[in-house]
């Protein structure tokens, strides 16, 4: 009895790993026919053909925070028209650069930084290289790359009562401590006798009207809000601080990046990315109003709070550009560029996988 009880368990088990052997093929044949179906395990095959991709292709991106041509080529169709399917990844640990995660894998698109930022990252052994650039400032108020505000209330009118206080930034060594650096440097303030705060731009107008600061360095949409609340007065703004250093224009300059090893992968992948970014870039310049409202519902804003940033009528890099960074990255001893020279400007970039300027499409 005991015999006929074991050898029927037996059986019950084999019959029941086959049928869990064949609902498993079947489920994977299911899914490898849906021609959206993305194994990254397998070798990605599609081409840029005609100006899109000739099979689809998941690109990971960080979770857009503020005003990002990146949204509107999600919301207006112009990733979807090239065949880039964005898998928008979270936001950042506040251990984690978007530098770091982007070599790692976790992201494939670096979409948040400026040329120092690649420089800074190469040295630090993240082989980063820029595929085009985004966004430029202006006198505009609502495109202004970044703003430092002040209390109405307080005593500081000019760069000269900097010493001593507290200015907040996002971050370090990019565009912020750059730029605020050179405003020191331009009033014959030594930025070493000021205190450097690191805080999310979404956090400075508190800060600020509590005192806990003493300047804030907003960048869009932030600085319309902190204008809207009230209670804050304009000290200077990026595109005042360029135009002293010889270029307003070029002082709001965004990049876009991949890692080397990914262009190496995916070439065709950047040609495409490459592509749907530069009509986002100029859909914006064209339709700014409905720009500013397609970000703000993605932010879940208000848009009376929304500003954004214009883009550059310009199809791929131009070296003079990336050399402004550079240089007044130099002329500032910003971390990485204490040595003038050290860091070659053709390093940073390449056109090469741009179609516009290789002339495979017009």
């Amino acid at each position: 009895m005991k015999r006929r009880i074991k050898v029927f368990l037996l059986f019950a088990l084999s019959l029941v790993v086959v049928l869990s052997v064949f609902a498993g093929c079947g489920n994977k044949k299911s899914s490898s026919s849906d021609s959206n179906f993305y194994d990254d395990t397998k070798p990605y095959t599609g081409k840029f053909v005609n100006g899109k991709l000739t099979k689809p292709f998941h690109l990971k991106i960080e979770t857009q925070q503020g005003f990002k041509d990146g949204i509107i080529a999600d919301k207006k169709g112009f990733f979807k028209e090239v065949g880039i399917i964005p898998e928008f990844t979270g936001v950042l640990s506040p251990n984690m650069s978007l530098a770091q995660s982007v070599i790692k894998g976790d992201n494939d698109l670096f979409d948040s930084g400026h040329v120092t930022t690649i420089a800074q990252a190469r040295e630090a052994g993240s082989k980063l290289k820029i595929v085009l650039t985004s966004m430029v400032d202006s006198p505009d108020f609502d495109k202004t790359h970044m703003t430092w505000f002040v209390r109405n209330d307080g005593k500081i009118k000019s760069a000269k009562d900097l010493v001593g206080k507290k200015i907040a930034m996002s971050s370090k060594g990019t565009c912020a401590e750059l730029l605020n650096s050179e405003y020191l440097r331009q009033n014959g303030v030594d930025v070493k006798k000021t205190k450097i705060i690191v805080m999310k731009d979404q956090q400075q107008e508190q800060a600020l009207k509590q005192g806990n600061i003493d300047v804030a360095i907003l960048h869009a949409p932030y600085n319309m809000k902190i204008k809207n609340d009230g209670g804050a007065k304009v000290l200077t703004t990026s595109y005042e601080i360029g135009k002293k250093a010889g270029d307003g224009t070029v002082s709001g300059l965004a990049v876009r990046a991949f890692s080397e090893d990914f262009i190496k992968k995916y070439p065709d992948v950047v040609k495409a990315y490459i592509v749907a970014d530069l009509k986002a870039q100029q859909w914006i310049n064209n339709n700014y109003k409905e720009a500013l409202k397609v970000t703000a519902d993605y932010l879940k804003m208000d848009i009376k709070d929304m500003s954004g940033n214009i883009y550059p009528d310009q199809k791929w890099i131009k070296p003079e550009q990336i050399e402004w960074w550079v240089k007044t990255a130099e002329k500032n001893k910003l971390a990485g560029f204490e040595t003038p020279g050290k860091v070659k400007v053709s390093d940073l970039y390449t056109n090469k996988l741009n179609p516009y300027y290789t002339g495979e499409l017009k």
